[in-house]
C-alpha cells in the first residue's frame, strides 16, 4: 500500500513540477520603468526591542537612490523594554537627512496594529513596511514604483535574502529563501502571487490599503492576510526581483520553531478565512489553481514525510529485533559491508524509485531556483542535503505542531 501511495505522491509532484517549469517558458512581467512624477512613499519600521538592528535598517533608508525628500520614515516603539524608544529618537538626530517620526505605543498591540498606526499618518501615496532587523539595497524602491502606474496592483515585493548567514540554521534557510524567491517570481509571472512580506519592504497603494480596511490586527501573519484580502478585492500583487533586501533569519532552534508555528498557524488561520477563493473562478488561477496548490502542496510534504518516516522506523525496529533475537546479527550488520549488487537487490524498488525520483526533481528545481536567482548552488553544496534530506522532517514536525495548536485552541501570540 505504501508503495502505492508513494507513487502517486511522486506523479503529483513530477506533474506540478513540469507545470512551473512551463511557466518559466512564458515571458516574464517587463520591467517596469520609474514614473516621470516620482510619488511620496511612507516607509513604517515597527519595532519591539530592537535597539541593536534599528540603525542598520534606518542607514540602508537614509542611503536609498531615492529622493529623501520624497520618503516619510515613521518609527513605532510597540511598548519595547529595551532602549529601542531612545535609540529611535537618538537615529532621528543623528539622519536629520531623512523625515523621521518616532510614536510610541502606551500598550504592546502587535506588529499590524503598529503598521496601523503608521498608516493612520502616512502622508505618502505608497506605504511600505521594514522591519528593523531588515536593509535594503539602495535601488530597491525606484524598481518597485513603476508598477503602481497600474491601479489594479494593490502591491509588489522583492527579492528577500538572509542576511550574512553564519551558523547552519541561517545557512539552511538561505537555500530555503532562494527557493521561495524563485516559487515566487513564477507565482508572479502567472499571476498568482498573494504573499506581501510585511518586514521586508513589500509596497502598497496607500488608497488602496485603507479602501480595503488596513492591516489585520486578530491573526498571526498579517502579510499573508492583507495579500490574500487584497486578491478577493480584485487587486493584484507582483514581485521585482531587481528589489532587494536582507534579512535576519532565526538562529536557533527556538527562534526558528516558534517563526514557523507563527507562520503555519497563520496560513491555516487565512486560509480558512479566504477559503470562498478556493476552486473560485471569479478569482482566476489563483482561485483555481494556486490556492488548491497550496493545499496540496501540504497534504503532499506531510503524506511523503511520514510515509519515509515510518518505514525508516519499521526497519530500525527490524533491525533491533533481530539483533536481540538472532546471535551475532548486529555485528554482521555494522561490520559486514554488502556490495554494490547486493546493496541494489536489497532495496524495495517500489519504495525507493519514487523516493529518488522526488529528491532528483528537488535537487533540479534547486539548480533552477539558483541558476534564475542569480545565485551559485555548488558554492553551499554541503548545505543542500540537509536542505533536501532532513529538513522536510523539520518543517513536517512543524506543520503537526501547527495544526495541534489550533485544533486545541492554544493562544495565537505574536
Amino acid at each position: 500500500m505504501i508503495q502505492y501511495i508513494l507513487w502517486g505522491v511522486s506523479f503529483i509532484s513530477l506533474w506540478i513540477s513540469l507545470v512551473w517549469l512551463n511557466v518559466l517558458l512564458l515571458e516574464p512581467s517587463r520591467a517596469r520603468l520609474p514614473p516621470k512624477r516620482l510619488p511620496r512613499i511612507t516607509i513604517a519600521l515597527p519595532c519591539y526591542n530592537r535597539e541593536k538592528g534599528l540603525e542598520k535598517t534606518v542607514r540602508s533608508l537614509a542611503a536609498l537612490r531615492y529622493p529623501l525628500e520624497l520618503l516619510q520614515v515613521i518609527i513605532i516603539d510597540d511598548c519595547s523594554t529595551d532602549s529601542t524608544l531612545a535609540e529611535a529618537r537618538r537615529l532621528k538626530k543623528e539622519y536629520s537627512q531623512l523625515s523621521i517620526t518616532v510614536l510610541r505605543h502606551k500598550n504592546n498591540r502587535g506588529k499590524a496594529a503598529a503598521m496601523n498606526t503608521a498608516l493612520g499618518r502616512a502622508t505618502g501615496e505608497l506605504f511600505t513596511c521594514l522591519d528593523a532587523d531588515t536593509h535594503v539595497r539602495p535601488d530597491s524602491v525606484m524598481h518597485m514604483v513603476g508598477y503602481f502606474a497600474d491601479r489594479k496592483i494593490g502591491a509588489v515585493i522583492g527579492q528577500v535574502k538572509v542576511d550574512e548567514p553564519k551558523n547552519l540554521y541561517e545557512q539552511v534557510q538561505r537555500i530555503e529563501y532562494i527557493a521561495s524567491n524563485f516559487i515566487r517570481r513564477m507565482m508572479s509571472n502567472l499571476g498568482t502571487l498573494a504573499i506581501a512580506p510585511g518586514g521586508a519592504l513589500a509596497m502598497f497603494n496607500t488608497a488602496i490599503v485603507r479602501k480595503v480596511g488596513g492591516f489585520a490586527e486578530a491573526g498571526l501573519t498579517e502579510d499573508l492576510e492583507i495579500a490574500l484580502r487584497l486578491r478577493s478585492k480584485g487587486y493584484a500583487v507582483k514581485m521585482e526581483p531587481r528589489a532587494m533586501m536582507y534579512t535576519r533569519a532565526p538562529q536557533t532552534w527556538t527562534a526558528l520553531w516558534q517563526q514557523r508555528i507563527r507562520w503555519y498557524r497563520g496560513f491555516l488561520v487565512n486560509h480558512m478565512r479566504y477559503r470562498s477563493m478556493l476552486f473560485s473562478r471569479k478569482h482566476g488561477l489563483y482561485g483555481m489553481f494556486q490556492m488548491p496548490l497550496n493545499m496540496l502542496a501540504i497534504i503532499l510534504l506531510l503524506t511523503t514525510v511520514l510515509l519515509v518516516g515510518y518505514g525508516q522506523l519499521h526497519d530500525l525496529y527490524e533491525l533491533l529485533h533481530r539483533s536481540l533475537t538472532i546471535k551475532g546479527y548486529f555485528l554482521s550488520q555494522v561490520f559486514d559491508f554488502p556490495t554494490l549488487k547486493e546493496l541494489v537487490l536489497s532495496q524495495n524498488v517500489q519504495i525507493t524509485l519514487p523516493i529518488l525520483i522526488g529528491a532528483g526533481i528537488g535537487l533540479y528545481l534547486l539548480y533552477i531556483a539558483h541558476t534564475h536567482m542569480n545565485e551559485r548552488l555548488l558554492r553551499h553544496a554541503h548545505h543542500v542535503w540537509l536542505y533536501v534530506i532532513v529538513f522536510p522532517f523539520l518543517t513536517t514536525v512543524h506543520w503537526l505542531s501547527a495544526l495541534a495548536h489550533e485544533a486545541f485552541g492554544t493562544r495565537r501570540k505574536w
